[in-house]
């Protein structure tokens, strides 16, 4: 039988690799392997005793070998439908038999008629061991996401590796759901990107309405208001969470759950330049020390030993829930030159070497080996995404966010849906140059970090419901995006044009991540990643030849040790000679201000907490950064607030600091009081390293720095993306350019790296001003601001209090909270524009 299952399983993978080598144009029609009588009886005798006779059933094998009939089986002559439930439904994925049966009663979890009265009863009894019941509603789970959910009622802390399709975040949202019917109890749902924050609050929003969930509140912010009977769900990125504990005494205090996804974001803590991944790992130890903490689940892609990284952060016993297996199979498709020909390889889980098949049609393939993305390669893609493609939901990703503009302006397919609409709304919004705009018209949109939020959500709802089937996408798909799609095309595995010093390269495990975001789960059985150009991986340090395209697992950092033990010296005599954090720092200079942080807030308890990250210091050494500490003048709770900078470069700015600070974005001569205080930062010995690393390179000095405290300016007093743009910096080829760049310097200098510069000068000069707070959220009245804070879009809460809240008078503006302001907006949504209401769904 081990022969027959290699046998069958080597014939339909040639049958997919020749079928797509011709699909691609590589190679004739007489060169396409196809199946017979005898294969499929073979492989249903071989589906069937690998399913019912074998211990433990070689799951990805039955999932690989389904999913190749499924897709290249007449099914007008050999109808298999039945025989699938039957197979999937043993092996304990009946979710993956969904696909087969377009009748499936979802509302009951129930499959049309099968062959025969014995298929059913054993299909059913398979099935109810992969049941969950909340309320009247059933759903079905696989039994990997059914163990998550039994482990979910008795054990403290869940690690949860999984490849990306395997539906690790559903089963939690439905246990969390399960358990808000009945118990008043928080929730916090730390995220890495605005993009997945959205679509973690529509999902909550979506199945509690669907379970009768009543009385809770789906929010991305933590306001210090404690509503006793009322279960608050928090979505929140880890900077917004860490916010939450540097001003408020009290957060979170109510009994909750803790779920931390994508955790292999903390996988940069030790390097000095990734601040987002300190800030999770932060954020995660302080729930460590709470005690209302009920529950925590830490979930991730392939993390290696998950179980000790939970107990590595949070002090005890994490059960571990790894599994392999993915209901989506992927296959991976590389063009490989050798000598003068060229290859199309096929990389597949199940086998140790790739199939191999020699490319005919070699004219089609141009600028192999090559980096820049001229016309010729554009050509050449779109010409191979659109013989692969057509029909199907594609991304191509691309290196850097100026290229997927670049890409994406340079494709063209052919549009069954123009989105008329949406173009007209983003030109209305944006401008009517903004490049996405354009490319919408030829079927093309591109996706990354720095688009608008409004811009993000709506696009996503766009490609969600298929009006949008290709996307140009950069890294945010590693970030848990769901962009729904069937295939993947990657040229090489550069994130950079030009090659400097500080270029950097996908990993592997990167690589598999993004590959396994291939086929969509209950949609698809196979996904496919196709790579233009092997050698590119192949030279590149970290991908090995024989195992070039595996599914590769991460092993995480979780402490400072390695980084404290490479510099202790530096670090010990800094700490000895009260050395102030600077430039010549950098490689450690993070771990210094930390320790002084941590001395601050907890005095000899310090020592306890540093031991758990890796920085092992001396009863002795902390007494004596205690007793240095002592001599600051500056309050400890403006040290508390600004946790990442050196205590003392922040006693420096409170002794030293003497201009005066602007208290709204609209005052007289704001712009001049900025502009010097900005100065004062970078000419100040102990604080220009803190403006280096907070404003980019372009913007530090002159006019290039007015321009950007200008834009600032507009961004605080609320003036609408579609005003910035509207002069004639913004027009043409260039401008359409440039209104790119300047939405990626308003959402990440000024609504965050400047906010995060001026703070501690503000929280000792003017706490209660409200002008950081404009600046962060690019509004500067009180309502506006506050549908920010409730999630919603910038331009859209801009937009909203145009037609919504104009009219309400003074003193009813300022009355009005944040429950007053959702319930205004659910009495108009009938009434608002399709592209405005979608974003608004989380509070319907």
């Amino acid at each position: 039988m081990k022969e027959l299952k290699n046998d069958i399983l080597e014939h339909w993978l040639n049958i997919e690799l020749t079928s797509v080598a011709h699909k691609m144009g590589l190679i004739n029609a007489n060169r396409v392997v196809s199946y017979n009588e005898t294969l499929i009886y073979n492989s249903v005798r071989c589906l069937d005793y690998e399913s019912i006779m074998v211990a433990s059933p070689d799951v990805n094998y039955i999932i690989t070998v389904i999913g190749l009939m499924w897709e290249h089986i007449n099914f007008e002559e050999y109808d298999l439908r039945k025989i699938i439930v039957k197979f999937l439904s043993r092996i304990g994925y009946p979710t993956s038999a969904i696909i087969c049966d377009e009748n499936f009663d979802r509302a009951n979890c129930e499959f049309t008629v099968l062959d025969s009265y014995i298929d059913e009863i054993t299909t059913t009894i398979n099935q109810l061991n992969n049941e969950v019941n909340i309320g009247n509603r059933k759903y079905l789970l696989t039994n990997f996401q059914k163990k998550i959910w039994d482990s979910m009622d008795n054990d403290k802390i869940l690690g949860i590796s999984a490849p990306t399709s395997a539906g690790k975040s559903f089963v939690i949202l439905l246990k969390i759901v399960n358990r808000l019917r009945t118990e008043n109890i928080d929730i916090v749902y730390i995220v890495p990107t605005l993009s997945l924050l959205n679509q973690v609050m529509e999902d909550f929003n979506r199945e509690l309405k669907a379970n009768g969930v009543e009385n809770y509140w789906i929010t991305n912010s933590f306001d210090g208001k404690q509503v006793k009977d009322r279960k608050n769900i928090y979505v929140m990125t880890q900077e917004k969470a860490i916010a939450a504990f540097d001003n408020f005494d009290e957060a979170f205090s109510k009994k909750l759950i803790l779920v931390a996804d994508e955790i292999q974001n903390i996988e940069r803590i030790e390097e000095d330049s990734d601040q987002r991944a300190k800030i999770l790992f932060d954020t995660l130890l302080e729930f460590r020390y709470k005690d209302n903490v009920d529950k925590i689940i830490i979930s991730g892609p392939r993390i290696e030993e998950i179980d000790k990284v939970g107990e590595s952060i949070f002090g005890i016993e994490t059960i571990d829930h790894t599994t392999n297996i993915s209901p989506v199979l992927n296959l991976t498709y590389s063009i490989k030159k050798k000598d003068k020909r060229y290859f199309l390889k096929q990389y597949c889980i199940l086998t140790k070497n790739p199939l191999v098949i020699w490319i005919e049609n070699t004219n089609l393939i141009k600028c192999y080996g090559k980096k820049i993305y001229t016309n010729d390669y554009l050509e050449y893609l779109s010409c191979i995404v659109n013989k692969i493609g057509r029909n199907s939901q594609n991304i191509i990703f691309a290196p850097t966010i100026s290229t997927a503009r670049k890409i994406a302006v340079a494709l063209e397919f052919p549009v069954t849906q123009y989105n008329s609409d949406l173009v007209e709304y983003y030109r209305n919004s944006v401008s009517e140059n903004y490049s996405l705009c354009e490319t919408l018209m030829k079927g093309v949109a591109y996706h990354h970090g720095k688009l608008p939020l409004h811009v993000r959500r709506t696009l996503e709802v766009a490609i969600a419901n298929k009006n949008v089937s290709n996307v140009v996408c950069t890294t945010t798909l590693l970030q848990g995006v769901n962009l729904p799609a069937q295939n993947i095309f990657i040229r090489n595995p550069h994130l950079y044009i030009k090659k400097t010093s500080d270029a950097v390269e996908l990993t592997n495990y990167e690589m598999a991540n993004l590959r396994g975001r291939a086929g969509r789960l209950l949609k698809d059985y196979v996904g496919r990643t196709f790579v233009m150009d092997e050698d590119a991986f192949a030279e590149t340090e970290g991908y090995e030849q024989i195992e070039l395209f595996e599914d590769e697992s991460k092993e995480l950092s979780t402490s400072y040790e390695q980084k404290f033990q490479e510099y202790k010296w530096e670090i010990e005599d800094a700490l000895k000679n009260d050395k102030v954090v600077d430039e010549t720092m950098k490689k450690y200079g993070y771990i210094i201000s930390y320790i002084r942080q941590s001395v601050l807030r907890y005095g000899k308890d310090s020592k306890y907490r540093m031991d758990n990250v890796g920085i092992k210091l001396t009863q002795k050494q902390v007494a004596a950064i205690i007793l240095k500490l002592k001599n600051l003048s500056i309050p400890k709770e403006v040290c508390y607030k600004n946790r990442y900078w050196d205590p003392f470069v922040l006693e420096k700015i409170y002794t030293d600091f003497d201009l005066i600070v602007p208290k709204t974005p609209s005052e007289k001569g704001a712009k001049n009081k900025l502009n010097k205080i900005l100065k004062w930062l970078r000419d100040k010995e102990e604080t220009a390293f803190m403006y280096k690393k907070y404003i980019p390179s372009l913007y530090q000095n002159g006019q290039s720095r007015s321009i950007m405290v200008s834009l600032g300016l507009h961004w605080a007093n609320g003036i609408k993306l579609y005003d910035i743009f509207n002069n004639d910096r913004y027009k043409g080829d260039s401008g359409a350019e440039k209104i790119d760049e300047t939405i990626e310097l308003l959402q990440k200098t000024i609504s965050f790296n400047l906010p995060l510069l001026l703070k501690p000068i503000y929280d000792i000069k003017n706490p209660d001003s409200c002008f950081l707070v404009c600046m962060q959220l690019g509004a500067i009245n009180n309502i506006t601001r506050a549908m920010i804070e409730m999630g919603i879009p910038r331009e859209t809460s801009l937009y909203l209090f145009e037609k919504i809240f104009l009219n309400f008078k003074g003193n009813e503006k300022n009355e009005l909270s944040e429950e007053n302001i959702r319930e205004i907006i659910k009495q108009h949504y009938d009434n608002l524009p399709y592209w405005i209401q979608v974003q608004l769904n989380f509070i319907k």
